[in-house]
């Protein structure tokens, strides 16, 4: 059997020890503000998707907030931004409202909820006391009700149930909060937010202006309203195949539309904290080179996702960083066109953090007590050496 997880107390004993004996996070100081685009915040915060991986950006967050004694209900210092898809969503509300506690003892607690579980009619397929022809008859169930009527396979109004339990919708956020879910129905990806409901409306239309603007002139820009938010975040997760979409209602008005995991159109929402901020610090869940086993059908399909969010993750940094050198080349021609040019791009620092190795825990592995914990710690450690300047070429 794997080893007891530690008990709160040894584990905040540990954390703070760790604090007392290194040196806070390294990290070059923020970008100046970009004088082509002045409403830009100085460094944005970006969460990828992963699934119990995700345990890592918590950890993380743990020691950005202690090393700099941030108490709960103030901003995650020196970020003006958070943006998140699918998990990182999830972890971004968390940081956008402020709720490092809580953020922490969800992941303390996560492998006792029994989070991620089977539909019903399909449990007994993943049952080891269930015979070996009751399994059987379950799989082939599975298969033919996707094959014909069924959309997902994993419990979905539980995730809601569970999500309910930690997500209070009419509770402020402390900063701009960016997240990404994908509409199948129309297949496009639409962008979600949250600003301070205690700002003047004045502020807060040029707050949403200038999320917009981050956002483009031809992306859906929604309000995560209190009756939208959790089943907005449910969505931003919801992998297909996996999960059944989430029906929310149409951006346009007149009915609902299908929503799944932002990660099928925006793993990581670079583009928006980009054109939000002069630097980015990028947290990823995958290692520079890695090599995972499979030993289900689940496993391959959540594999196979996770690659197309990898290689869609590429493309985005590679575009924001040879847009940024891009416009620094414009800009040292110094002629007016050339200058016209250069304000249309966005120059953006772009740094980033990621496991050297492959995880402990798998994607789905949210019941995995020993290697959530393991992969919490790791971030946690991992915050210790900073963020690195994006290498272009070495995903």
């Amino acid at each position: 059997m794997p080893p007891a997880m530690p008990n709160r107390r040894t584990f905040l004993a540990s954390s703070a020890a760790a604090l007392a004996a290194l040196p806070a996070a390294a990290g070059a100081a923020p970008q100046p503000i970009d004088p082509d685009h002045p409403g830009r915040l100085a460094q944005g915060l970006v969460l990828s998707g992963g699934g119990a991986r995700g345990a890592y950006q918590a950890g993380l967050v743990d020691y950005l907030r202690l090393s700099k004694q941030i108490p709960d209900g103030k901003p995650l210092a020196p970020y003006g931004i958070v943006a998140g898809t699918s998990i990182g969503a999830l972890n971004g509300y968390f940081v956008a409202t402020g709720q490092y506690e809580l953020l922490r003892d969800l992941w303390y607690t996560i492998a006792d909820q029994n989070v991620i579980r089977l539909k019903p009619r399909y449990a007994k397929a993943a049952d080891p006391d269930s015979g070996v022809g009751t399994r059987f008859a379950a799989a082939m169930r599975a298969v033919l009700s996707l094959r014909n009527n069924d959309t997902g396979v994993i419990d979905g109004e539980h995730v809601r149930e569970w999500l309910g339990r930690f997500i209070d919708p009419t509770r402020p956020v402390v900063m701009p909060f960016i997240f990404t879910v994908t509409n199948l129905t129309t297949q496009s990806p639409e962008f979600f937010y949250l600003v301070n409901t205690a700002l003047t409306a004045s502020e807060r239309q040029n707050a949403v202006t200038a999320i917009r603007i981050t956002v483009g002139p031809n992306a859906v820009l929604r309000e995560a309203t209190p009756d939208l938010l959790i089943d907005a975040l449910q969505a931003s997760a919801a992998i297909p195949v996996a999960f059944d979409p989430v029906q929310l209602p149409a951006a346009s008005g007149g009915g609902t539309n299908a929503y799944v995991d932002g990660g099928v159109t925006a793993n990581t929402p670079v583009g928006p904290a980009r054109a939000a901020a002069t630097r980015i610090d990028v947290v990823l869940l995958d290692p520079p080179f890695q090599k995972t086993d499979y030993h289900n059908a689940l496993e391959v399909g959540f594999g196979t996702f996770g690659a197309m969010q990898r290689r869609i993750l590429v493309a985005d940094l590679r575009a924001a960083y040879l847009e940024t050198l891009g416009k620094r080349a414009i800009e040292s021609v110094n002629t007016l066109q050339a200058r016209a040019l250069a304000a249309s791009l966005y120059d953006s620092a772009i740094f980033q953090i990621q496991p050297m190795d492959e995880l402990p825990v798998g994607v789905i592995g949210f019941d995995d007590r020993d290697n959530i914990y393991k992969t919490f710690k790791l971030g946690f450690e991992d915050a210790r050496r900073g963020f690195v300047p994006y290498n272009y070429g070495s995903e």
